[in-house]
């Protein structure tokens, strides 16, 4: 096995597929690369055995081989490096040289045995979805998925594809993130539920805000796979049925507050100023057109902040945690949203004014 590699190219590819790579692993070959040349391209691979990434580049390959070596030495060491190129070449059956020619380092490596087999891709669903909609889609749900193990069935977000629409879904009972966006071609009709590594990686991975983009989906009973130009995101699914979120969703609520985006989200997060503790309620007084906005914390203080809104109806108060409200709101492109309530006991709708912006967020309330 010998490589010439272009320094840049084979960073960024190790780079793409180290968040694979298993930090804690009683199988020493989980914290390797595979490494794959043949036919002028090298492909590495890596996984955790709940996620797996492989992607590949062209080279100019000397002699084809396949090996696995320590996947955060090599990365370190090819970062070191730089000259413009470097070759990575087998040197004994388990030690393998890397070098720019001013400077070498050699480490140990093994076989393509050893390493676990990867899994086929099936396609006999599949979805082409733009990357910034599928980005657009993990930023407005990852931040309500549940971390509470026991409620294992919640740690990840619920994709359902239909032949035209995407829906994005997250909750962790307390809040819950919708999400749903028109697909421009026919496509299979699947879901499932993606574990929330998979999620963070697939949002670091995924290419930038480019519409042109198409990211290709496609799941069997017990994998997703994630796949674009010349990477692909292998995950588990988690097992179980994911809970009716349709029921959750307030269907009408009976009062409904205009606000302006930045004024609300900037008067809950003044109330915060008030104690870090992030279960200490903020209470929303809406009447004759402002929302009268108060947090006591016996232990620190307390405060009240005014903000302008278009709401003349009977008035409510209701207890929410800030964390939620800012976290609903900010990922709302829209200058204005609506804060549908019913009762102070009953959950709050958030959603944007504008009808092209297909978010809805759902807060429980909380004692005052």
């Amino acid at each position: 096995m010998k490589l010439r590699l272009k320094t840049e190219e084979f960073t960024e590819l190790l780079t793409t597929v180290l968040p694979a790579v298993s930090g804690k692993t009683t199988l020493p070959t989980l914290s390797h690369f595979l490494i794959e040349a043949e036919k002028n391209r090298v492909k590495v691979y890596a996984t955790d055995l709940e996620i797996g990434i492989e992607s590949s580049i062209k080279t100019e390959v000397e002699k084809e081989g396949a090996c696995t070596v320590p996947a955060r030495s090599l990365t370190d060491m090819v970062k070191a490096l730089d000259s413009e190129y470097i070759t990575f070449k087998k040197i004994t059956e388990s030690q393998y040289e890397l070098s720019d020619g001013n400077t070498t380092f050699r480490l140990m490596g093994g076989e393509k045995e050893e390493f676990p087999v990867l899994p086929s891709v099936k396609e006999e669903e599949t979805a082409d979805i733009e990357a910034s909609k599928l980005k657009e889609g993990v930023e407005k749900t990852i931040f309500s998925v549940s971390r509470d193990e026991s409620r294992y069935v919640l740690c990840g977000i619920y994709f359902n594809i239909n032949t035209d629409s995407l829906e994005m879904v997250s909750t962790d009972g307390r809040r819950l993130s919708y999400f749903k966006e028109a697909l421009t071609e026919e496509n299979g009709s699947f879901n499932a539920i993606v574990p929330t590594k998979a999620i963070n990686v697939l949002d670091r991975a995924l290419p930038g805000s480019d519409d042109k983009v198409k990211i290709c989906v496609s799941a069997s009973e017990s994998q997703i796979y994630f796949s674009f130009a010349d990477t692909i995101l292998y995950s588990r699914i988690i097992d179980g049925d994911y809970p009716n979120y349709s029921q959750v969703i307030p269907d009408k609520p009976t009062k409904s507050i205009i606000a302006d985006t930045k004024t609300l989200l900037d008067a809950t997060r003044r109330m915060m100023a008030v104690t870090p503790e992030k279960f200490v309620a903020v209470k929303y007084r809406f009447a004759d057109n402002t929302a009268v906005l108060s947090i006591n914390a016996p232990e620190t203080g307390s405060g009240t902040s005014n903000a302008k809104v278009e709401y003349n109806g009977e008035e409510i108060e209701i207890a929410f945690n800030p964390d939620f409200i800012i976290n609903a709101m900010k990922v709302i492109k829209s200058e204005k949203v609506v804060l549908g309530l019913t009762t102070p006991i009953n959950p709050g709708k958030i959603t944007p004014v504008s009808d092209t912006e297909k978010y809805i967020g759902v807060v429980m309330p909380m004692r005052p």
